[in-house]
């Protein structure tokens, strides 16, 4: 494996700094829990984590191409877990409305994105980027329509009408 180095390194995190500060900034303008900081950390703890893998399969050549590969994965499986648990901190179930679930699937998106940055895959993660920013900008608009026909699920996360409850 090829090692990293500085400039590549820092390009991969200031890249998962900017696509986690460009989701970020969408939660935060929607008075989001989890928003313009903490996407961003997320982004970029997701992409430290990766390139702390293979920063250590560069230091040990002795590593083979497989075991870095499994070692990279058991690290992108650990990622996703705990970022789960992260985004069930966002949930809030009240009588008869949940509120946050469209602000932890976008905590997972995110480390998505992070892990992809630290991967090195910039493509991959400017593409997973505009399509979250198109499902929570742009679908949201288009989901109005499905709560005036009754399609209401009870998230405080859709649309609000004038009174301030879901559609």
């Amino acid at each position: 494996m090829t090692p990293i180095t500085p400039q590549d390194m820092m390009l991969r995190i200031g890249a998962a700094l900017v696509f986690g500060a460009i989701i970020g900034a969408e939660r935060q303008m929607g008075k989001h829990p989890a928003g313009f900081r903490t996407m961003t950390l997320i982004a970029i703890g997701s992409a430290a984590f990766v390139l702390v893998v293979l920063e250590v399969g560069n230091a040990r050549p002795e590593l083979s191409t497989d075991a870095e590969a499994q070692a990279t994965s058991r690290v992108l499986q650990g990622l996703t877990t705990g970022i789960g648990f992260l985004g069930a901190g966002t949930i809030v179930r009240n009588d008869k409305s949940v509120q946050g679930l469209t602000t932890a699937a976008a905590v997972w998106c995110i480390a998505a994105v992070g892990a992809a940055c630290g991967l090195g895959q910039l493509m991959l993660a400017a593409t997973v980027t505009g399509a979250a920013l198109v499902t929570l900008v742009v679908m949201k608009i288009a989901e109005m329509p499905l709560h005036r026909a009754g399609g209401s699920s009870h998230d405080t996360d859709a649309p609000k009408h004038n009174g301030g409850a879901p559609l």
